[in-house]
């Protein structure tokens, strides 16, 4: 049989889609013919087609070597340079193939997405021109150009010309999504959807409904992306995520695993399932292989961490989280995880933490864990945690709600649960991003915000709630504290240790706040955290003292760290 027959056997095996079959002859061809160039690219085209990208570029390198004057070739080895995050070797392919054959208008796009990917916007805009004159009718490069300059209007002109076209109204709700307005963005993925059945949209339609709650929507949405593709990994990870049965979501991370072994997000996922699961050997074999995946992650680092410390091994532990910190500096978390653990191998090893401590402060001078850590060891004066919440705050202001999500926040819902609609002149105390206050606003109400961090005020702002906002350390402001109907601090004393003088300041004002339990203690305690506990007794004893005589004291979980709960008791004190 002659190569020119197996070859047509194979093309036709390819045209309708039998991937495995058209690749066998393939090869076959290539045992008798190792530098057929036709074949070399059709195996790269099947490669390409099965997601095998570095495969892919393997077949188009050699076919290239075989035949170097084919744009073709060169246009596919782009493609798949891309596709394996190459950037710079996608680039040089595509402006190779141009140079052989300068009207290729798929090539000038793709160098357009390329360059606006590396925040080079004239080289894409210049690309994007060039493509859209090539041909007229093209509308994608004129859409990529409106979405690298985030420029809705042109995309919603666009929209207006070209009704049936899915792509316009997808980069609609990519721009809306990054302004932060979700619902604009959802109608415009549900536009996307409705117009042309894409695993694209229907993966963002399903995201923005998980970040707006509408879970069982979001499930819908990644179900369909799954119908679509079977194989596709992005959904299997997304229907995990918001699957609520821990059960079906593991098969599903594993599914997602056996179809890429490689795919770092759904090992991740897999593991922090498995923490939460308390399967901490599980999880931690599952972070040792993502960090092999993903070495420069620091998250991973971070969390491996994490469970170093649950196992007690403070030291490897310690050798993690300043891994991550050399990875991320200004990772606020890992900071205090390694603080926190650093004060648990103080309990047992005081002199080998204190030189630990001593030398992450050389090494990092301006760390506030660090400083406030030594402070605690006694190797500095130690000031009052003031400085250190001011800047703790300053840093978490922008990614603080967050990590509030993060890890399960409840207190506005139960303030708002235990208080109902509150009346009058409410203050605030230690407001932060404006949560408690979004939570208690009303329009029988006036809301003053007061917290010692600037940038977390600045967020508060935002959010429109509040009649007045004041930055002051909370000690002194209550020294002088205005008239009010309510004073409420949620989450706050765990930044100030003892309460002799608040506590009397703001009586006889309604007072609502939270303190994490810690009944073992006299009064209170410094925790791992560089937070405070407080004996309840101790509290509704100042309260009592105070004047109050409507106490109610209501036990509930505050918050998770590192998986595990923060008892705490939410107070609620009344004159009469």
């Amino acid at each position: 049989m002659s190569y020119d027959l197996i070859l047509r056997q194979a093309l036709k095996l390819h045209d309708e889609g039998r991937l495995d079959e058209a690749e066998r002859l393939y090869r076959q061809i290539l045992e008798t013919a190792p530098d057929h160039p036709v074949v070399l690219n059709l195996l790269g085209l099947v490669a390409q087609s099965k997601g095998l990208h570095e495969q892919a570029v393997s077949f188009f390198t050699r076919a290239v070597e075989q035949n170097p004057q084919s744009a073709e070739y060169h246009f596919n080895l782009a493609w798949s340079e891309e596709r394996r995050g190459k950037a710079a070797e996608a680039i040089k392919a595509h402006l190779r193939a141009l140079q052989l054959q300068p009207g290729i208008k798929e090539a000038r796009n793709a160098l357009g997405n390329l360059y606006a990917g590396l925040g080079q916007t004239e080289r894409a805009r210049e690309q994007y021109n060039q493509a859209a004159l090539l041909d007229p009718a093209y509308v994608e490069p004129r859409a990529n150009l409106a979405k690298a300059e985030n420029n809705i209007p042109a995309l919603q002109k666009l929209a207006a010309q070209y009704p049936d076209d899915a792509l316009i109204p997808y980069y609609i709700s990519l721009l809306y999504r990054k302004e932060g307005k979700n619902e604009q963005a959802l109608a415009a993925a549900e536009r996307a959807c409705a117009l042309s059945a894409d695993e694209s949209a229907l993966l963002l339609a399903g995201e923005l409904c998980l970040d707006m709650k509408r879970q069982t929507e979001a499930l819908g949405y990644f179900r369909r992306a799954l119908g679509l593709n079977a194989k596709s990994v992005t959904a299997l990870i997304n229907l995990a995520n918001a699957e609520t049965d821990a059960e079906t979501a593991e098969q599903m991370y594993k599914k997602a695993l056996d179809i890429s072994p490689d795919n770092v997000d759904a090992r991740i996922n897999l593991a922090d399932l498995f923490y939460r699961q308390g399967r901490l050997h599980e999880a931690l074999e599952e972070y040792r292989q993502a960090v092999i995946l993903a070495p420069e992650r620091a998250e991973i680092s971070n969390n491996l961490g994490i469970i170093q410390k649950d196992f007690g091994e403070y030291e490897e532990a310690l050798g993690l989280f300043f891994n991550a910190l050399l990875k991320r500096p200004e990772g606020a978390e890992y900071a205090l995880n390694a603080a926190e653990t650093l004060t648990l191998l103080y309990q047992t090893e005081a002199d080998k933490a204190k030189k630990i401590a001593a030398n992450w402060l050389r090494q990092m001078p301006e760390n506030i864990f660090a400083r406030r850590l030594n402070e605690i060891f006694g190797h500095m004066d130690g000031g009052s945690g003031t400085d250190y919440a001011r800047e703790l705050f300053n840093q978490f202001a922008d990614n603080y709600e967050t990590v509030m999500n993060k890890i399960e926040y409840r207190l506005p819902q139960l303030f708002k649960q235990l208080l109902g609609t509150v009346k009058g002149e409410i203050i605030d105390l230690g407001c932060g991003t404006g949560l408690i206050g979004r939570a208690l606003k009303n329009d029988e109400n006036r809301l003053t915000g007061v917290d010692i961090s600037s940038a977390m005020l600045e967020q508060a702002g935002k959010k429109g709630v509040y009649d007045k906002l004041v930055e002051a350390d909370i000690e002194k402001y209550c020294r002088r504290l205005p008239p009010a109907d309510w004073v409420v601090a949620a989450d706050v004393f765990g930044y100030v240790g003892r309460l002799d003088e608040i506590i009397p300041a703001v009586f006889p004002r309604n007072f609502c706040f939270s303190v994490a339990a810690a009944p073992q203690t006299d009064d209170y305690e410094l925790t791992p955290s560089g937070r405070y506990r407080h004996n309840p007794e101790y509290v509704k004893k100042l309260l009592q003292k105070a004047g109050y005589s409507d106490i109610m004291e209501h036990r509930t979980e505050l918050r998770r760290e590192n998986g595990r709960p923060v008892e705490g008791v939410v107070f609620v004190a009344k004159e009469k």
